[in-house]
This record gives C-alpha cells, sequence and structure tokens, in this order.
C-alpha cells in the first residue's frame, strides 16, 4: 500500500556539461527557448502536484464507517470479570416499585449444582407422559446466574410477585444472557429462577424453574444494538411495559423456560432434567 502511494519527485535531465554563457545578449530566439523551458517546467510542476494532491486524498480517506454501538454499558478489564459486572450492573437496574431491587443476581460461575459441574441438559421434547427421548444440549462456555428473591431461601414474600413482575423477570435474565453472549464468550446462559414464581393460582407451588438460553438462539438479537429489542431506555415497572416489547421478551423467554430436576450422571457430574413451562 505504501508503495502505491508514494510518489516519485520528478525528474529533470541534468544540465549539460561546459555549456558557455554568451557575452553577447541573446537573440529572440533564447528568449523563446527560456519561455518554452518555463512552460514545460510548469507543467512538471503541475503534474508533482497532482500526484502530492492524490497522495495526501488517499491517505486523508476515512475509512469503513462504523456501524452503531451494541449497547451503550460494556463490562471492562479482564474478561474473567465480565459476568459478575454484568451481574452486577443489571440486577441494580430492576427495582419494585418501592425502589428495592427486584432480585438479587449471583455469578455462580461456570453451571453447577453443589460444587458438581453441569455437563448437560436434558430437555424433554413432549408432554407430560410422552416416550419421547429428550434432547441432550452439552453445555460448554456456559454460565449461569442465580436470581435470587428477598424472602427466606431466596423466595419471594408471598405475593409479592405479580404476573407483570414474572415477564420483568423473565426481561432480567435475557438481558443477563445477551450481555453474557456478546461481551463474556458465553455459549449457553442458565438463569435460575426463585422457588415460588410461576404459579400465581397456587401460592405454595415451589417448582424450581430456569431459563436455559443458547448463544445461537438469539443470534439476530445479537447483531442489532440491544435497543432495538429491549425497547425501554431504562428497565420498566411490571405494568409499564409496553405491550410491543412485551411481546418480544414473551418471543424470546417463554419458550425457555422450564421446570427442572437435577440429576446425576454415570461419569459423576450433573445434568438438569428441563420440562417445557406454558405460560409464565
Amino acid at each position: 500500500m505504501a508503495e502505491d502511494l508514494a510518489r516519485e519527485e520528478p525528474r529533470f535531465p541534468p544540465a549539460e556539461a561546459d555549456v558557455l554563457v554568451p557575452l553577447v545578449p541573446a537573440r529572440r530566439e533564447g528568449g523563446a527557448h527560456r519561455v518554452r523551458f518555463g512552460l514545460a517546467y510548469l507543467a512538471l510542476a503541475a503534474v508533482a502536484g497532482a500526484a502530492l494532491g492524490t497522495t495526501v486524498v488517499v491517505l486523508d480517506r476515512p475509512g469503513k464507517t462504523a456501524g452503531p454501538e451494541w449497547s451503550s454499558w460494556q463490562p471492562s478489564g479482564d474478561r474473567d470479570a465480565h459476568p459478575r459486572q454484568i451481574a452486577d450492573h443489571v440486577s441494580q437496574r430492576y427495582r419494585r416499585p418501592s425502589g428495592t431491587q427486584l432480585v438479587a443476581v449471583t455469578y455462580a460461575g461456570e453451571p453447577q449444582v453443589q460444587q458438581v459441574p453441569l455437563s448437560a441438559v436434558a430437555i424433554q421434547t413432549g408432554g407430560d407422559g410422552s416416550d419421547s427421548p429428550p434432547k441432550f444440549v452439552q453445555i460448554e462456555n456456559g454460565l449461569m446466574y442465580n436470581l435470587c428473591g428477598l424472602g427466606p431461601s431466596c423466595a419471594f414474600p408471598e405475593g409479592e410477585l405479580s404476573e407483570g413482575g414474572l415477564q420483568l423477570l423473565r426481561r432480567e435474565a435475557l438481558e443477563l444472557a445477551l450481555y453474557s453472549f456478546k461481551y463474556a464468550g458465553a455459549d449457553s446462559v442458565i438463569a435460575l429462577l426463585p422457588p415460588n414464581v410461576g404459579n400465581q393460582q397456587d401460592p405454595d407451588d415451589d417448582t424450581s424453574r430456569t431459563l436455559f438460553f443458547q448463544k445461537r438462539d438469539l443470534a439476530r438479537e445479537l447483531e442489532r444494538p440491544l435497543r432495538t429489542t429491549l425497547l425501554a431506555p431504562e428497565q420498566p415497572q411490571p405494568a409499564e411495559i409496553d405491550p410491543d416489547e412485551g411481546l418480544i421478551i414473551d418471543r424470546l423467554t417463554q419458550p425457555r423456560l422450564f421446570q427442572y430436576e437435577i440429576r446425576q450422571a454415570q461419569e459423576g457430574s450433573a445434568f438438569l432434567i428441563l420440562a417445557p413451562l406454558v405460560g409464565g
């Protein structure tokens, strides 16, 4: 590239040796010669100037215009610290009407249960009583977050989480996953929900629920700015979620909301049995 941009200085023929300067005034033909030489010099100078101008234009030409930023915030420093930064950033932005945090979000590291690593999830593909074999998904480059309510054992205080609050909780889990895929190098994210969410008709229902995201399923959302997926610039209250955004949240989270059980694999690792939940 440098060789293409570099331009050689115009070369002029060397002066002839032993040129005698006449002692008498030059005849009119000499004047014409000087005029022709001057015009030739100006022409060469114009060519050199044009070459220099071309070089400046090429060097000063701006590169490809960068696209819009994916998000206005992003984690900093070492990538190993990014998941905790993401958990802190996202959790502090989701608030109850009283102003307290919706949930406490902790980064649990690579997926594990009681210090036993999770090697896979088994997603049931049929309904209750179905004989269809589960779909096993190996967990590689996975991250796990715990979304903990402010009641005993991470539960929500009775009657405190409305149906809109569960949608807001799914929105928070989705945002955690999107940031993790974009900045933390994750390929899958498990977000464990508080134990008493999802069934507003049965307050005694303590079914364990989780959201399981895979990066490939959110590829389109990762290619465009975050604000085109989560439309509200600030995290809304449950009753303030825009209907259009609510449809996006439901489309991206409801198919990935599961009831789960923990099973032990023969080689000693653990895996999750995931049963799809309708609604929630």
